[in-house]
């Protein structure tokens, strides 16, 4: 059977003293994870927590947040990952949405907590993770069992609602089968080559698909995994150089801070082998930059919370920064279709594009979503005849690399023309004194919509709003080149490091239509 269930017991009969998870001073084996996990499970069981009961999270990563997924994969009950960053009522909708009646909780969050409990009416169980309570995690452990619990699984059974960023209205909740996250396991650990000997860096938010993706991967395969609550620069590269880590997942704002923190040279990261990206889409100059700095040994991975997440690949030996150029640009690719995902780009008469046109990126996959949960039209709107509809415009090459245009959502209309922000983004890049960007379309008196870049520029560096525009103008057609340019101390982002452009349009648009 086809559950991430199933390696608890086989990593804890083939690694019982290896290192399964280390956070600070805190390590626990493959053996220790399985019985605690156990115990977790059957403590539920005795609160009359049944299979198929959502139970959610509000926490930082941590080892006891791991633990609480191996609960969701081997216990049934559907794990609810809750986004920290939200305000109480935003946490309130979505455990309300999810009917969920157990929450888990970090002692940091101990008052938004209090706030949540006035408005939301399906929590049993309040269960605080890290420290004394009502009802704390550790106390729930004592006298818990440690044999396997009696739960029978299903691999087509219901394992997580992960809700989606919320860039775009409110959140939805995909609700993803243990078949799609052994899928998504298996698929990973295959195409990056992952072997038991790898060790990994997880300062992804575990709330997210794309972090808790790349730890299953590793997991499946046996790896060590060090944690951090968050992400930074000089910690991140001091846990490689100290734990000797192969493989670590970053977003690109991750990877400018760690190219630009002064003390950069100052740590060894030559364990490294992969370095994994994804959840963002990756500028090109700085991809070059990071490869002059640690080598080829880049790994992408696109997809969406509502494919698990994986649908393409570009792997380490597709990063050509040398070579024809029929290779070479390969780099502002986002790969080939993954393992055992049908990925494909259309247009609207679902036909697949040619190279040179845009069309819809679609999948079909064992990792594609049961549904949204409770929205069945919008579900129907998502998935038809079994393929996923992304909503990202992509082209594709003639050897069939799909290379990501826009979002549906951000494509700018002015004065009748298609402009797509990835492109003006690309080109902003290039600029000596850009560190980020981000490009939207405002209103325009004539244009209807026009071009506008919102520049963070790298620092002790100063640049005009007419030397952009200038820059834009020298390289992409005029059209193209943004109408007016703002410079900003920094974007928008989720804790995946995508850019909120909502947020960023806010101040242009009536909130009607963003």
């Amino acid at each position: 059977m086809f559950v991430m269930g199933e390696m608890l017991e086989r990593n804890a009969r083939l690694f019982p003293e290896k290192v399964a998870f280390a956070c600070g001073d805190e390590r626990l084996t493959f053996r220790d994870y399985r019985n605690r996990v156990y115990r977790l499970i059957n403590a539920l069981l005795d609160l009359k927590v049944t299979k198929g009961e959502r139970v959610s999270v509000l926490s930082n990563n941590s080892i006891r947040y791991f633990e609480l997924y191996g609960a969701a994969d081997r216990g049934g009950f559907m794990l609810v990952p809750l986004n920290y960053r939200l305000k109480p009522s935003e946490l309130a909708f979505l455990i309300n949405d999810s009917g969920a009646s157990v929450l888990f909780y970090e002692s940091s969050y101990a008052e938004v907590v209090e706030e949540v409990k006035k408005l939301v009416d399906t929590v049993r169980h309040y269960i605080i993770i890290d420290g004394p309570g009502e009802l704390s995690y550790e106390d729930l452990l004592t006298g818990a069992s440690e044999l396997e619990p009696a739960v029978a699984l299903n691999e087509n059974d219901p394992a997580y609602i992960i809700y989606t960023s919320g860039t775009t209205g409110l959140p939805r909740g995909a609700v993803l089968t243990h078949r799609s996250q052994y899928q998504v396991a298996n698929v990973l650990a295959m195409e990056m080559g992952l072997q038991k000997e790898d060790s990994t860096l997880d300062m992804m938010p575990l709330y997210h698909t794309g972090g808790h993706a790349v730890a299953m991967a590793h997991f499946y395969r046996g790896c060590t995994q060090v944690i951090t609550t968050g992400f930074n620069p000089e910690l991140a590269l001091s846990l490689v150089e100290k734990e000797k880590l192969t493989v670590i997942q970053v977003v690109p704002a991750m990877l400018i801070d760690m190219l630009n923190h002064p003390n950069i040279e100052k740590y060894d990261t030559s364990s490294l082998r992969i370095i994994f990206y994804a959840s963002s889409v990756m500028p090109v100059s700085l991809l070059k930059e990071a490869i002059a700095k640690w080598g080829k040994i880049f790994f992408q991975s696109y997809g969406l919370t509502e494919n698990g997440p994986t649908a393409t690949v570009l792997t380490i030996a597709d990063h050509h920064v040398e070579g024809p150029e029929r290779l070479t640009r390969k780099l502002g690719s986002c790969g080939l279709p993954s393992v055992e995902c049908d990925t494909r780009v259309v247009n609207e008469k679902g036909e697949e594009v040619k190279p040179g046109e845009t069309g819809e990126i679609i999948m079909r996959s064992k990792q594609t979503m049961l549904e949204y949960w409770n929205k069945p039209e919008l579900t129907a709107q998502t998935i038809k005849n079994g393929w996923l509809y992304s909503g990202d415009l992509a082209t594709v090459d003639e050897d069939g690399y799909i290379y990501i245009v826009d979002r549906k959502k951000d494509l700018i209309i002015s004065g009748g023309e298609n402009v797509y922000p990835r492109e003006i983004e690309e080109y902003l890049y290039t600029h000596p004194t850009v560190r980020e960007c981000a490009v939207i379309g405002v209103p325009h008196p004539k244009w209807v919509e026009a071009v506008h870049a919102v520049i963070v520029l790298k620092d002790q560096q100063k640049a005009s709003e007419e030397e952009i525009i200038a820059y834009c103008k020298e390289g992409l057609a005029s059209y193209k080149a943004p109408k007016s340019v703002e410079f900003v101390d920094g974007l928008p982002k989720n804790p995946s490091g995508k850019v909120l452009k909502n947020i960023l349009r806010e101040c242009h648009w009536p909130k009607q239509t963003i």
